[in-house]
């Protein structure tokens, strides 16, 4: 009877360890910011239901009572002032600041799918009172070939190009050139579920850690090797710019950063 007890015991130790792993991990959980922003939103395309046939799906929205302006985004919060976020079945793509946009539907199954369209102001606190959410059906004449895992000879990394460590930074703003390896970039996987070897990077200012994810600071995302960093919303100073590897998903999970500080005039 003895190794039955030690087996339910270890057994009920084990059931244990998993609520609490578990327990810890919703505790952990990242917490989607909101916030209030007055903005209406009216979502013009794509139309409820609509039956998409391309490999991407033209967006147009109508946003009033709320000023867009992405030179602002990762800096201080001004009020009536920000951009708005699409998420594909509930995962952010990117943020926007035109009235129209297109979502590639790379590595994205047939079927019904839905886009959500939500203000949010410059640390990406999203508006889920004025968000709207519109389904439709992807029925691809011809779909795109799946982007499959990749394998390096190393691990990713990132090198910061320009500009250099404590130069000087001036006017509406300046291009952040990285230097990538070991890891492919693509912008039509932003949101998309993960696969090994991909994924794009983003630029934040001054911190990496605020918001969810760490975007409360985020300039912009990238899947190149130069993003423009807008110096409307950074003051005087110096200043420290981050260049973050990021998965599909833009959870910082590759585990790989480079920084520079610079003098902003």
């Amino acid at each position: 009877m003895r190794p039955q007890t030690s087996r339910v015991a270890v057994t009920v130790a084990a059931a244990a360890v998993g609520l609490t792993a578990v327990a810890l991990a919703v505790a952990a959980a990242p917490h989607r910011m909101t916030v209030d922003t007055g903005a209406k939103v009216r979502v013009l395309a794509p139309t409820p239901k609509a039956v998409v046939r391309g490999n991407a799906v033209p967006t147009a929205v109508s946003i009033t009572n709320f000023r867009i302006n992405c030179a602002l985004a990762g800096t201080a919060n001004r009020k009536g002032v920000g951009h708005y976020h699409i998420e594909l079945d509930h995962s952010l793509i990117n943020q926007f600041c035109g009235k129209r946009a297109s979502i590639s539907m790379l590595n994205v199954a047939p079927g019904k799918h839905s886009l959500i369209f939500a203000p949010a102001v410059n640390d990406h606190a999203e508006d889920k009172k004025a968000e709207k959410t519109v389904s439709f059906v992807y029925k691809p004449s011809k779909p795109l070939p799946r982007a499959k895992a990749l394998s390096f000879p190393g691990k990713p990394s990132v090198r910061i190009v320009s500009p250099k460590e404590g130069a000087t930074v001036q006017g509406q703003g300046f291009d952040f050139t990285v230097a990538v390896k070991n890891f492919r970039l693509s912008c039509d996987l932003y949101g998309k579920a993960n696969v090994r070897g991909w994924g794009h990077w983003h630029a934040n200012v001054d911190a990496t850690n605020l918001g969810m994810m760490g975007m409360g600071t985020m300039l912009g995302m990238s899947c190149g090797k130069t993003f423009h960093v807008s110096l409307a919303g950074i003051k005087p100073g110096k200043h420290r710019f981050f260049a973050i590897l990021e998965d599909n998903t833009h959870a910082p999970t590759i585990g790989v950063k480079a920084a520079v500080t610079v003098n902003v005039r």
